[in-house]
């Protein structure tokens, strides 16, 4: 099963629970090629609440860990995939250098009339992006969405231009926060998120979303990493204009014209199987490629394979 809540089993915090949700959160970074921080370990562990000294405590005395874990560096991976701090270095360093890009053009897009919120998501988002995407969440004011994503998708026409991979992949009204899907891979989506403008949104979003925490359950605290993009007066000015003037007739038949053209076109995409891409009047979420499906399938195989706990829902 993919949309369960996880069960691992756990009564009460012990150093063999602790252990194997240790073992839990390794496997599934590994699947990202991402070794983690003794903090980061205890920010991601898996199904289980507990305190960040029992996580230290595990990694450092826990026989069910002993030869099942490698420390490099300040991290923790898989026995034999120490050569992923390095990989992860490099992803870093890499990141570093494109984040200014996803600032700026989250900037533009904030002034775009209608939108009320944009995080950055994926790969980049960790600071672990083998490819140069820049994937963004937008939100909307409702009734809107597929005006300002006609908006957004000028936008990434204009970047490719500039050599830049935009992909403002995910878009969502105000009215439509709360993600359906309920799984591990949606869970680090949502606390992974890091919030670049309308804040306030940002925390209805987390508190639409609270069963992220049954996953992630010491991923509590909002990732604000950097400060909020805010708008100077002529551009505040500006939006509200273009509110004004797409508010009324001009606006919703521009809204139905872009919803009834893309709707039929990218519903036709969407492989029957599927269960990420949804495509309505409050939601456009564009991941054809399954990737979320197959990193659960993946982490599932794993555990069953390492015994790292029993067969359970992912």
């Amino acid at each position: 099963m993919i949309n369960a809540k996880p069960d691992l089993g756990f009564t009460k915090t012990s150093h063999d629970s602790t252990a194997a949700a240790v073992l839990l959160t390794l496997t599934y970074a590994d699947l990202f090629a991402y070794p983690l921080t003794p903090a980061e370990v205890f920010q991601y562990l898996i199904g289980l609440r507990t305190e960040r000294a029992d996580v230290e405590r595990a990694l450092a005395e826990s026989p069910q860990l002993r030869g099942r874990i490698a420390r490099v560096d300040g991290f923790i991976t898989l026995p034999q995939r120490e050569c992923l701090v390095e990989i992860r270095a490099a992803r870093h360093a890499a990141a570093q250098r494109q984040m200014p890009r996803a600032r700026f053009y989250a900037r533009l897009i904030a002034h775009f009339p209608y939108v009320r919120m944009i995080a950055l998501t994926g790969s980049l988002a960790m600071e672990n992006a083998a490819d140069h995407d820049i994937d963004l969440l937008i939100v909307t004011r409702p009734g809107r969405l597929w005006l300002v994503r006609g908006f957004a998708v000028a936008l990434v026409r204009l970047a490719r231009l500039r050599g830049d991979r935009l992909c403002p992949n995910f878009l969502l009204a105000e009215t439509a926060l709360a993600i359906p899907e309920q799984n591990l891979y949606q869970a680090h989506e949502i606390v992974q998120m890091i919030p670049l403008y309308g804040f306030g949104v940002y925390r209805r979003m987390r508190l639409a979303n609270a069963w992220a925490l049954a996953y992630l359950c010491n991923a509590g605290e909002a990732r604000i990493v950097s400060a909020e993009i805010r708008l100077d007066r002529a551009g505040a000015m500006l939006k509200r204009f273009c509110e004004r003037l797409l508010a009324g007739k001009i606006g919703n038949r521009l809204e139905r014209w872009e919803m009834s053209r893309k709707l039929a076109k990218l519903s036709a995409q969407v492989p029957a199987t599927d269960g990420e891409a949804r495509f309505s009047a409050d939601v456009s979420r564009g991941f054809l490629d399954g990737h979320g499906r197959h990193v659960l399938r993946a982490f599932l195989e794993r555990t069953q394979a390492s015994n790292a706990t029993k067969s359970r829902p992912v």
